[in-house]
Order: C-alpha cells, then sequence, then structure tokens
C-alpha cells in the first residue's frame, strides 16, 4: 500500500510530474509550467522571467557608402587587352609579329635602365623598370 492508497470522497490518485510519486489530487499543485507536483517540488515562477530588455539604438550616427574597388593592372595595360592581342596573334598567325609587339608596348610602358650606385666605395649597378 502507498501513501495515496486510501479512499477519500470526491478525490481521486494521481503522480507527481516532478518527482513521480503517488499522491491524492487535492495535494498536487499546478505549477508555472503547467505541471502537477507536489508541495516538495513546487516552485514559484522566478521574478526575472517578467523583465523585458531595453532595446538599443544600434544605428550608426555617420554612415559612407562603399568606396569602389581600385586596382592597377600588372604593365599599366589591362590583362584583357594582353589577352586579345594574343589571340589576335594566334588568329592571324602571326604570333612572332603579335608577340615582339606585345614586347615593344611593354618595354615602351617600362623602360629598362641601368643605375650605378656606390655602396661601401664598391661599384653596384642596378636595373631597374621605370
Amino acid at each position: 500500500m502507498g501513501r495515496a492508497d486510501f479512499y477519500k470522497d470526491g478525490d481521486y490518485n494521481a503522480i507527481c510530474d516532478e518527482c513521480g510519486k503517488k499522491y491524492k489530487f487535492s495535494q498536487l499543485k499546478k505549477r508555472w509550467d503547467g505541471l502537477f507536483v507536489c508541495s516538495r517540488d513546487w516552485e514559484p515562477r522566478h521574478p526575472q522571467d517578467y523583465l523585458k530588455g531595453i532595446r538599443d539604438n544600434m544605428s550608426v550616427p555617420i554612415s559612407r557608402p562603399e568606396a569602389a574597388n581600385s586596382f592597377i593592372a600588372p604593365f599599366g595595360v589591362g590583362i584583357s587587352s594582353i589577352i586579345s592581342m594574343v589571340v589576335v596573334a594566334i588568329r592571324i598567325k602571326t604570333i612572332i609579329i603579335g608577340v615582339s609587339s606585345l614586347a615593344s608596348i611593354i618595354t615602351n610602358l617600362y623602360p629598362v635602365s641601368a643605375v650605378k650606385k656606390t655602396v661601401n666605395g664598391f661599384a653596384v649597378n642596378k636595373t631597374t623598370l621605370g
């Protein structure tokens, strides 16, 4: 026989949802989360559950649009123009003329010059792109 195995007029047996023990239903209380529990397992709702947060103003006071990307092509000439020159040269089957004209364009844009410099009394030749 258990603790709730007796007759009480108008009452019936029930099980605590928290601990699983048998009680009369009149001894159970409904908790804030909807469970029927005994007096040992009953607890009030925590006061922090009723608090509401304060909304922060997260907007930026001054905003600017993002600047466009600026890329510098290698050799000063766009890669697409170099590729198109090579493709045209291949189509015409004058690869030698196309490559030599491409080399002359690059050397005209960036001439090579020799610079003599003295480091610790020794003459040093440096080749620089102009």
